[in-house]
């Protein structure tokens, strides 16, 4: 769903887990991205956004579907395969601090992805891979590498978070919730560094958040996600200033806002349509305030309604045609 050849492909990825019961996570999501591209997937918890990404970078098992990148279709067999996919494709997860051995150092835990994927062929070559991966997220590396991530702010360890996963240049950084955990006063500067390293080195980005204002700050495409579905992807400006979905517009106005007219009550709140086990309509039936008879018998399909806007939605689909 992006024009010209695309760099990461994902072709009707469904994610399930069994349990008691069969969950969903991801369930038939397209997804086409280009070569430099930020795409944010934006939804509430539990719209299967973090599963997409664990299983972009080889984390999650896909159920079934394909992922393509750069031509290369991921296997998720051969831990060589894993290892070939991890060069190029690098997470960065909410919480900084767990993803850091709390025993090593910050110099250790940058070392090691180079050492491992054989980046440097001696102990300077590789002391100086860390030093300009901690100076290009902002970080003096005097002060920091020689320390244990407790010893680091928040902000500062998300940013030794991104340069462990930029040290060995990959082609595509999933970055799921970073912002999430850190407090408001550095979180623009930490979407500024990534939207630096994704305009001065071409890396890909698949932005995973639950805030509308963040995609827009940061996205060139999002993509809204609902109970493993996605219902709207499209340019970020259209999609925020003329949603189609009526997800989307739920989102919008569940957004917070300082000063202004408030735009959500529970007046526009429908409540709940009971739906049976069996339920084979759109996933947001039971919550959409527009829906018709059509939308619990039949699946709406993702159509383009406008150039590189697509929307899954019966009522809309008609009113556009």
């Amino acid at each position: 769903m992006s024009r010209g050849e695309p760099f990461l492909s994902i072709q009707d990825l469904r994610v399930y887990f069994h349990g008691r019961t069969l969950v969903k996570a991801v369930d038939g999501v397209t997804i086409e991205m280009r070569r430099g591209e930020v795409l944010s997937l934006v939804g509430e918890s539990g719209s299967g956004k973090t599963s997409i990404g664990r299983t972009v970078v080889g984390l999650a098992k896909p159920t079934g579907g394909r992922i393509v990148i750069d031509g290369s279709e991921n296997s998720f067999k051969a831990r060589k395969e894993k290892l070939a996919l991890w060069r190029k494709v690098q997470m960065i997860f909410q919480d900084p601090y767990s993803t850091f051995n709390p025993l090593s150092t910050i110099y250790d835990s940058l070392a090691t992805p180079v050492r491992r994927f054989g980046l440097a062929k001696t102990e300077d070559e590789v002391r100086k891979m860390v030093q300009e991966a901690l100076v290009m997220v902002g970080l003096d590396p005097g002060e920091t590498q020689g320390k244990y991530p407790r010893q680091l702010s928040g902000g500062q360890r998300q940013r030794a978070s991104i340069a462990r996963a930029l040290i060995i240049k990959p082609e595509v950084l999933i970055a799921d919730e970073p912002v999430s955990m850190l407090d408001v006063s550095i979180r623009a500067g930490i979407l500024d560094l990534i939207k630096k390293l994704n305009k001065g080195f071409g890396v890909s980005v698949i932005f995973i958040t639950h805030d509308l204002a963040v995609a827009d700050y940061i996205s060139d495409r999002v993509a809204v996600m609902y109970k493993g579905k996605m219902v709207e992807i499209g340019p970020v400006r259209e999609v925020i200033d003329s949603p189609m979905h009526p997800y989307t517009e739920l989102l919008l106005r569940s957004t917070p806002k300082v000063g202004g007219e408030v735009e959500w009550s529970t007046a526009q709140d429908p409540g709940f349509k009971e739906v049976g086990p069996g339920f084979v309509g759109c996933n947001f039936y039971p919550r959409c305030p527009i829906s018709e008879s059509v939308c619990s018998r039949v699946e709406p399909a993702m159509v383009e309604l406008r150039p590189g806007h697509w929307v899954a939605c019966h009522v809309r689909s008609r009113a556009a045609s």
